[in-house]
This record gives structure tokens, sequence and C-alpha cells, in this order.
């Protein structure tokens, strides 16, 4: 009953997931779900049944199954397993907050300034209850500094990407989102641990980024400075590494 109990929470989970996920980006508030491809307004009672577009049949995206599913088995692994100093309900709403972001930026290459507020509040309560407000402030402190420090040289690139094409398509190497983000996953992390969420965040960036270019070269279709990704995900990767699985540090560490 109880593993049943968490799969209900974790199906929970991924619905509020998607649903913010299909509304936040496009009407920047709590409304009505619409269609993804013609924009007609979704009844609530197709939205939650999965159904298919009544005005154009566009059916629902694989992302809204994949989350359901991801919610349920991280769920259960949670419950089974509940994170060190968060237990299994604090573990589940920081996991759906960060899976929410993820999505978001996969899909829309955006992190809104709404989703960092409400994450800055979740954050602080998360280092707080880790550690401590002390430990919580200054690992926000720390990922807001060093990644708007990435975020100035991401613009000089940007400039320099500019000119070297002759147009400005607006392409960002990091956009701004990606550094509220650090500061929200650093009030989570805290001092020094964001240190190494970061680290193992913009490793993981640079072996998938350079896995796309080797691609694309490979297939013929590189084209110098025009290979760009969410940067979001590789940081919450970082993160969840840390919080959830916190012995892989010692392991990556070799310590």
């Amino acid at each position: 009953m109880n593993l049943l109990f968490a799969g209900l929470l974790g199906l929970l989970a991924g619905i509020l997931v998607n649903y913010l996920a299909d509304v936040l980006p496009t009407q920047r508030r709590l409304a009505r779900p619409v269609c993804q491809k013609c924009g007609a307004g979704t009844a609530w009672k197709d939205y939650f049944r999965l159904a298919a577009c009544r005005a154009c049949g566009q059916p629902r995206a694989w992302r809204t199954y994949l989350t359901l599913a991801v919610g349920i088995c991280a769920s259960l692994a949670l419950w089974l397993n509940p994170p060190t100093r968060m237990g299994y309900w604090l573990g589940l709403v920081v996991l759906a907050f960060l899976g929410l972001v993820v999505v978001i930026d996969l899909e829309h290459r955006l992190i809104l300034n709404m989703v960092s507020l409400a994450g800055a509040l979740l954050g602080l309560v998360t280092g707080t209850i880790r550690y401590n407000l002390t430990t919580s402030l200054l690992g926000g402190l720390a990922g807001l500094t060093i990644m708007l420090f990435f975020y100035w040289l991401g613009t000089r690139f940007a400039r320099y990407r500019a000119r070297k094409l002759g147009a400005d398509d607006g392409e960002e190497a990091l956009g701004f989102g990606d550094v509220t983000l650090s500061a929200v996953l650093g009030l989570m992390l805290g001092w020094p641990l964001i240190l190494y969420g970061l680290l193992f965040g913009i490793m993981a960036g640079g072996l998938i980024s350079l896995g796309m270019v080797i691609v694309l070269v490979v297939s013929r279709r590189y084209q110098s400075l025009t290979v760009f990704t969410a940067y979001g995900p590789y940081l919450v990767f970082g993160a969840i590494l840390l919080l959830y699985f916190p012995k892989m540090l010692s392991i990556l560490l070799g310590s």
C-alpha cells in the first residue's frame, strides 16, 4: 500500500510538471492549457485524460508520457531510499522543481524568472534544512557570482560571433536564466558544495557539446560557431548528483 501511495504521488508530481511546462512558457500564468500546435483551448477533462486536440487532432507530446513515467519511478525510488538531510517529501518537491526547469529549458531554451523566484524560496528552505541559513546563503551567492562571470564571458563571445557571422541572431552561449538557476542551486547545495555541483554540470555540458560537434562533423553538417544547447539541464544534473547521490562526490573525487 505504501508503494502504491508513493506511485500515486509521483503521478501527481508528473501531472503538475507537465501542466506548468505547458502553460508557463507561453502564458506566463496559471491558465487553461492550449494545444501546442494550433493554440486551441483544451478542456480540462481532455487534458487530464491525455486526449488529442479536438480542433486539429494533434496527439499529446511524448514528453507528457515520459514525465509521468519518470515521476512515478522517481517517487518510488525516493520512498524506498529517502535522500539524506531532505527525506521523501522535500526530496520529491525539489526533484519536481528541477524536472520543471529541465523540461522548459529543453523545449524553449528558457528559464523563467517566476520559476527561479519560486526556486529561490524552495532553495533557501532546502539549504537551511540540509545545513543552516548561512551555508545556504553563501552557496547561493557563490553560484550567482561564478555564473555571472561565465555569463559575462558568454556575452563577449556572442559579440565576437555576431561580428564573424555579420549578423546578431540572438543566440547566447549562456543565458541569464542560467545565472539565476545557479543561484537557486547554490541555495540548495550550500557552500562549498555548489562548487562541485557547478563543476560536474559544466563538465557534463562540455562532454555532451563535444559529442554533438563530433556527430555534426562526421555527418558533415557542422558549421563553426553555430552549436548551442540548453545549459540548464547540465547544471541540474550536477545538483542532482550531490543532492540525491551524495556518495558520488567521494567516488568522483577518488576519496
